[in-house]
């Protein structure tokens, strides 16, 4: 399965998650270093960063720009989803809607049956 990104996030430097901007600086986890805005997901990523942002701000401008096409949603995606949803949402909200809508779908509707009374009458009869 795959899905097409609906926003273009920042990544943070240090772990690569996508950030969404807002809320990064509305909890305060955003730094600048030689004229460029970072912008981070936990308060850990912001520390580290900080500790030695050379580090990675050379990664971060080396490395390859995100993937722009379909995100491949891989055995991987799906653990992550299962274990904590909320931060695979903030990170990829289009795999998250992929998957509720996958879950969904494999939900069989229950089948209206007769009720347990009816049910025995039926066996005895």
């Amino acid at each position: 399965m795959t899905t097409t990104p609906t926003t273009d996030r920042p990544r943070d430097p240090v772990c690569g998650m996508a950030v969404r901007i807002d809320a990064a600086t509305e909890d305060g986890l955003v730094a600048e270093h030689d004229a460029h805005t970072y912008y981070f997901c936990r308060e850990g990523c912001l520390a580290e960063f900080r500790g030695d942002p050379a580090r990675f701000v050379t990664s971060h401008h080396d490395a390859a720009p995100a993937p722009t096409g379909p995100i491949e949603i891989d055995q991987g995606m799906r653990l992550w989803y299962e274990s904590c949803s909320c931060c695979l949402s903030d990170s990829h909200p289009e795999v998250k809607a992929a998957l509720d809508a996958e879950r969904e779908a494999a939900q069989a509707p229950a089948d209206p049956g007769i009720c347990e009374v009816a049910e025995a009458e039926q066996a005895t009869s």
